[in-house]
């Protein structure tokens, strides 16, 4: 953390007696620049106006400066969109997140008849998580462009053990929400990317937010550093598919959580559901995380797409959200910082 960014921490989070003073959202980008990454963006939704401050660069080879309104890989930011969809077919009556996933994706999972959805939601299955297999990395080293299905995806996961028997730990899996992909598929009989353009994108007017399959490069789109690689034109999305695929921008992205928090996506049951923890781990929901904060109780998410990291959070009333994006590893800033940041604009900006 740089120095810089650590007096700010210390002057407007830690010290009460700065309860008054707003944060500068564009010295906060900055700070976040000057710790090692290329471009940097920290927005802030209120009730009556959005604020953000930018740094650095959106594409550091060709000199395009990093803007509010830039496109990037959100990352696991994804699985609440994909849990809102699921939540919504449950308000319909088109399946019960209680049910195993055996009922939907039968012959799929091993034990899928002791794994209910709501166990894939809030990373209780046990399930292992492809990502974190060694040959898979070695694939995706190999071929960063190869387009993957879901099922190859999943082959990876189920080579390996589960974690543990279901319901009985937390343990993040990637793996969760490529099943719930597929959940959505075989209920709707439509590709997901469809069922999120019509629930969601939509009817939100999120004209900046794609659920791509094949590398992306349009103007507005933030490239990503991986140490000093640009990962834009070589890693293709859909090795992320329902964990983390959507790339979106920071309108659209808070809001997304603006609806969400206000009742506009789901019915009160359902989002009541998706709030709450398990008994493993209180603090993750169904594809959200609940925090405290400085200002209070706050649910959002973090998403590292390799070379893209962000982390948004807001308040449960809809009226305050923030996002906070960098375009580079986590060998240069790190997650302490990039949290920080975003509680530090949700509170103070």
């Amino acid at each position: 953390m740089s120095r810089a960014f650590a007096a700010v921490l210390a002057a407007l989070v830690l010290c009460p007696s700065a309860s008054a003073a707003r944060a500068n959202l564009g010295q906060m980008a900055r700070s976040l620049v000057k710790s090692g990454a290329p471009g940097a963006l920290v927005y802030l939704r209120t009730p009556t106006r959005t604020r953000a401050g930018t740094a650095g660069w959106a594409n550091r080879a060709a000199h395009v400066s990093m803007r509010a309104p830039d496109r990037y890989r959100i990352a696991s930011v994804t699985k609440a969109f994909v849990s809102v969809v699921i939540l919504q077919l449950e308000a319909e009556g088109k399946l019960d997140i209680d049910a195993p996933v055996e009922k939907y994706l039968p012959g799929l999972v091993p034990n899928g008849a002791a794994i209910p959805l709501r166990e894939l939601m809030n990373h209780t299955s046990g399930l292992f998580d492809y990502t974190e297999d060694q040959s898979f990395g070695d694939v995706i080293l190999a071929n960063p462009a190869r387009i993957w299905t879901p099922r190859e995806l999943l082959a990876y996961a189920f080579t390996h053990a589960p974690n543990f028997a279901p319901g009985t730990d937390y343990r993040y899996s990637n793996t969760n929400y490529i099943l719930l992909g597929l959940v959505t598929e075989a209920v709707t009989h439509k590709p997901l990317g469809e069922s999120l353009q019509e629930r969601i994108f939509t009817p939100l007017n999120l004209t900046s937010t794609s659920f791509p399959l094949t590398i992306e490069l349009a103007p507005d789109f933030v490239h990503g550093y991986y140490d000093k690689l640009d990962a834009a034109p070589l890693l293709s999305p859909s090795w992320g598919w329902a964990a983390g695929g959507i790339v979106s921008n920071a309108r659209d992205v808070t809001a997304f959580y603006r609806a969400l928090m206000t009742g506009k996506l789901l019915p009160p049951a359902q989002l009541a559901e998706m709030k709450s923890g398990s008994q493993a781990d209180d603090s993750y929901g169904l594809g959200i995380q609940r925090d405290r904060t400085i200002c209070g109780l706050v649910y959002g998410h973090d998403g590292d797409f390799v070379a893209w990291r962000n982390v948004v959070f807001a308040t449960p009333n809809g009226k305050r959200e923030a996002v906070v994006m960098v375009n580079v590893d986590a060998s240069r800033v790190s997650w302490d910082q990039l949290i920080a940041a975003a509680k530090l604009a949700l509170c103070r900006g």
